[in-house]
This record gives structure tokens, C-alpha cells and sequence, in this order.
């Protein structure tokens, strides 16, 4: 299985290096000729798609198909853009203030390959918040490239938390993070462990995600926040989240099942009301 999707520090710079110059029009408009190479070349992230589409019942068709890609690059795009002038986006939310209580008394953010999943750290640039992501080094890499495009390093919220030094580090500034009331965030629908990955029916076939945070939140008694930062419009998002908090009452696998079927139900409704939002451009069903 390839699950590797990532935007080549070279185009970040060069539709950065647009945008500065000629303004967000140039950047949209360029990304359609970027998205025309892989919807006439990248026969996999077709066939994938295609099986998707399947699943929801939605017909695949070529239009449908551009359109993805498209949103998945606008997506792409406005991760690195909004990080240097979040001024320019409109960001929406409902509660935010109990979504924030809950981050800054440390919680499990369990977000996912979805819409504009990398700009939420924009809703949580406020002070005493601190959330740590893990995160693989493919990603740290496009990260460190951007920052240093914008001469500055790690002046938001974020932090990261890299895999790549071992899971004994890892798991250690996890802990660490959660002690000091910091939140740690998780993609949901991608474990990067395979002795992590959990079994579940989505869309009516097995599927595997990610069961690290659940099983955290449950030995830690810490909050499930699952996050959806839905596209709405040019350079407008809107974040929609999920509390979930697992039930210490009941044995580990019990709550932990329980608790990973609310997050795939919500998951799932999502992707029926926006599917062109999501990510996961490899058969997500294949069998192990």
C-alpha cells in the first residue's frame, strides 16, 4: 500500500513566490495547470478515487475527478499560505471557546486527511494553547522547507512531535506534552505504526485506522476532539469538531471500540456531505 501524498517544497516556493508577487488570483489559476498533469498521469490516484466514489455511491466521472485534485491542491496551497498571512482567510467556528478549553487543559485531537486539515493550527494561535503533532518525516521536511522560505521558525502554537526518532521517544513526548496540559494531535484515518492500526466497517468493507489517541485518551482520561476543517470557499474554512470522551467505566478494548465507532460514524457523515474533501489517495480498503 503507498499512502504517501506530498507537494514538493519546489512548487510550495514557486506558488509562494506567485502569491507574493501577483496575489492569491495567481495562485489559483496556476494550480489548475499543476492539477491537469496528475489528472491526466497519475492513473493510480485515479483508480483509488474511483473506488471511493464507489463506496459512497456517488458517480465518477472526469469532472468530479478534477475537482478533487483541484481542492486537494487549493488545500494544499492555502496550508502554506495561511500560515504566513492568516489575515487573509476567514475562519469559521461554532463553541469556540469550549473547543478551546478543552485543547488548553491537553486533549487528544484526532484530525484527519480532510479539506483543510493542515490550516486549523490557525484556530488555535491564541495564548496558553499548545498542541504537538506527530508527524511523519515526509511532512517535517515540507514544513521545514516553508519555514525557512519565510525566514522564521515554529512562532505559532505548533509544535511537532517527529516519529521518526523512535517510538520510545515518541511515546515519551507524548507524556510529557500531556503533563504539562498540551494538547497532542493524531491524523485519525492513517496510523503510522501498524501495531496501531484497528479494524473497522466503513462504507460497508473493513477499513484500518488509527488507534493510538483512543488508547491514550483512555489511560491518560483525557478528551477525544475530532476535527474537520471543511473548505467553504476561497480562502474560507470552516472547523467542525466532535468531543468524544471514552468511558473508563468499561474495559480498555470495550471503550476504545466503542468510542472509535463514534469517530468513524462522524467521518463518515462528513464524507457523505463533502465528499470532495478527502485525501487518502490509495485504496483505503486494501486488504492487509
Amino acid at each position: 500500500m503507498s499512502a504517501k501524498q506530498r507537494v514538493g517544497g519546489p512548487i510550495v516556493k514557486t506558488l509562494y513566490t506567485f502569491y507574493k508577487i501577483f496575489g492569491y488570483k495567481s495562485v489559483y489559476y496556476s494550480l489548475y495547470f499543476v492539477v491537469l498533469y496528475y489528472f491526466l498521469f497519475a492513473s493510480n490516484v485515479r483508480k483509488a478515487l474511483k473506488k471511493y466514489y464507489l463506496k459512497l455511491g456517488i458517480k465518477f466521472t472526469n469532472k468530479i475527478f478534477f475537482k478533487h485534485l483541484f481542492n486537494y491542491a487549493l488545500t494544499t496551497s492555502d496550508r502554506f499560505i495561511s500560515k504566513a498571512n492568516p489575515e487573509d482567510y476567514t475562519f469559521l467556528y461554532k463553541d469556540r471557546k469550549v473547543l478551546l478549553e478543552d485543547v488548553k487543559n491537553g486533549a487528544l485531537i484526532v484530525s484527519n486527511h480532510f479539506g483543510g486539515w493542515a490550516t486549523a493550527s490557525n484556530y488555535f494561535n491564541v495564548e496558553n494553547v499548545k498542541i504537538n503533532v506527530v508527524m511523519n518525516e515526509a511532512m517535517i521536511k515540507n514544513a521545514k522547507e516553508f519555514e525557512e522560505l519565510l525566514n522564521k521558525k515554529n512562532q505559532d502554537c505548533v509544535k511537532i512531535i517527529d516519529i521518526s526518532k523512535g517510538s520510545l521517544a515518541t511515546s515519551i513526548a507524548i507524556g510529557n506534552a500531556l503533563l504539562e496540559n498540551e494538547s497532542v494531535a493524531f491524523m485519525g484515518d492513517r496510523a503510522l505504526n501498524e501495531k496501531y492500526e484497528y479494524c473497522l466497517d466503513f462504507f460497508n468493507e473493513k477499513a484500518y485506522f488509527n488507534k493510538n489517541p483512543f488508547l491514550i485518551a483512555y489511560k491518560t482520561n483525557k478528551p477525544i476532539i475530532v476535527l474537520f476543517v471543511i473548505l467553504k470557499n476561497t480562502r474560507e474554512y470552516e472547523l467542525l469538531y466532535k468531543r468524544i470522551q471514552l468511558d473508563k467505566t468499561k474495559k480498555e478494548d470495550v471503550a476504545i471500540d466503542i468510542a472509535m465507532k463514534q469517530y468513524v460514524k462522524a467521518l463518515t457523515n462528513i464524507l457523505k456531505e463533502y465528499p470532495l474533501q478527502w485525501f487518502n489517495f490509495y485504496d483505503f480498503w486494501e486488504k492487509k
